[in-house]
């Protein structure tokens, strides 16, 4: 299993929270469970960090049978549709997201 993690690290102004995580959690989580080859997405939040950690803010964890079928996923047109809705409300985050790539046993 490859899962392929999206990591939001910064923060989001206290007002527009409810916003952000509201349409992470909905309609860009929703949207990213249609790529093709996706087994699983899942929505990760911070809840609790050691001191002097990064500020991660949440995380999207995208679980795929193999390096190959994530690639595929992410050349398709449905992972470009999704960039455009995740752009539209990536204004309010304050910060850098980066990616990593895991394998599960």
């Amino acid at each position: 299993m490859i899962i392929r993690s999206a990591i939001l690290e910064g923060s989001i102004p206290a007002a527009d929270r409810a916003q952000f995580d509201a349409q992470m959690a909905g309609p860009v989580l929703a949207a990213i469970g249609t790529y093709p080859g996706i087994r699983q997405v899942k929505l990760r939040r911070l809840v609790l960090a050691d001191e002097g950690t990064p500020p991660v803010y949440m995380v999207f964890d995208l679980y795929f049978d193999s390096l190959d079928a994530m690639n595929a996923a992410l050349a398709s047109p449905t992972r470009q549709a999704v960039r455009q809705q995740i752009g539209a409300v990536m204004g309010l985050f304050q910060g850098r997201v980066y990616h990593q790539v895991f394998s599960e046993d």
